[in-house]
This record gives structure tokens, C-alpha cells and sequence, in this order.
């Protein structure tokens, strides 16, 4: 498995997994909290397709992210129980993300795939690959986020 590969297949099985911990979550509770300061599953979704958004924009494609959702939930936002964006438009905003990114992945060059995003991007990735990767990882870190809050709520465990 080359690079490429395996940077897609890690941000397909971290979404197959994330999905399947909302699958059965109900829409009426994505905006639980265990406590004010914990995020909630709207926004950890909202967050996620934000920072696809952000990083979509510094290799220069759209990740298809409605400004709104990006100042809900962008870096420094705190979760809220109202004014968020509608649900089903903060969903269609993680799947279309995540499917934006993984078809720039697919058809990039090798020249683009080894872009240096260091300067754009404050450090935080080094290039596409190492950008997908985070991506990967920052989505598990949130929904750990959100198996806690299955939990907390009496819904089935995820195997």
C-alpha cells in the first residue's frame, strides 16, 4: 500500500466508524452534553468539516462547508445548545467534506501530494499526506468524544 492508499483507507475506516457511532444516535440528542463544557455530537461534526474545509482551502480545492457551519464550529468556538446550524445541514456538511478530501487525495499528483503546507498551515501538517492522517486522528480524538456521550445516554455499545 503506497502512501496515497493508506492515507484513504485510514480516513475511510475512521469515518465507517464515526458513522456508525451516529447511526442510531438520536437527532433530538445531538446537542446533549454530559456537562456545559463537553462537545456535543453537532459539534464535533460541524468541527471536523470545518477543519476539512480549512485544510481543503490551503491545497486550494473546495470541501463544499457552508460558512456558517465553519463559524459555529471552528477552532475556538465553544459548544452551544442553540443557534446552531441545522442538523442536517451540519451532516451533510461532515459527508461532504470527508468526500471532497478523499476525491483530491485520489486525483492529486504526486507533485501536489508532497506540497509543503508547514508555512500555510502554522506547523500543524507538513503535506496532503501528513494532513490526512491529523485528519484521521483529530476525528477519533472527537467522537471518543461522542462514544462517551452514547454512554451517558443508555445507547448500545459499539463493537
Amino acid at each position: 500500500m503506497n502512501p496515497r492508499e493508506h492515507a484513504i483507507g485510514l480516513l475511510e475506516f475512521t469515518r465507517t466508524y464515526s458513522n456508525s457511532l451516529i447511526k442510531d444516535f438520536p437527532e433530538s440528542k445531538w446537542t446533549h452534553q454530559t456537562c456545559p463544557t463537553d462537545n456535543h455530537v453537532l459539534w464535533c461534526m460541524g468541527h471536523l468539516a470545518g477543519t476539512e474545509a480549512w485544510l481543503a482551502g490551503t491545497l486550494g480545492f473546495d470541501a463544499k462547508v457552508p460558512e456558517a457551519i465553519g463559524k459555529a464550529f471552528g477552532q475556538g468556538s465553544e459548544p452551544s445548545q442553540k443557534g446552531n446550524p441545522p442538523a442536517a445541514e451540519v451532516k451533510a456538511a461532515f459527508e461532504n467534506s470527508r468526500a471532497a478530501f478523499i476525491a483530491w487525495l485520489k486525483s492529486a499528483s504526486d507533485a501536489q501530494l508532497a506540497t509543503d503546507l508547514r508555512e500555510k498551515t502554522g506547523n500543524f501538517v507538513t503535506d496532503p499526506i501528513d494532513a490526512a492522517h491529523k485528519l484521521a486522528w483529530h476525528e477519533g480524538f472527537h467522537f471518543g468524544q461522542v462514544a462517551s456521550i452514547r454512554k451517558t445516554l443508555g445507547l448500545p455499545r459499539i463493537a
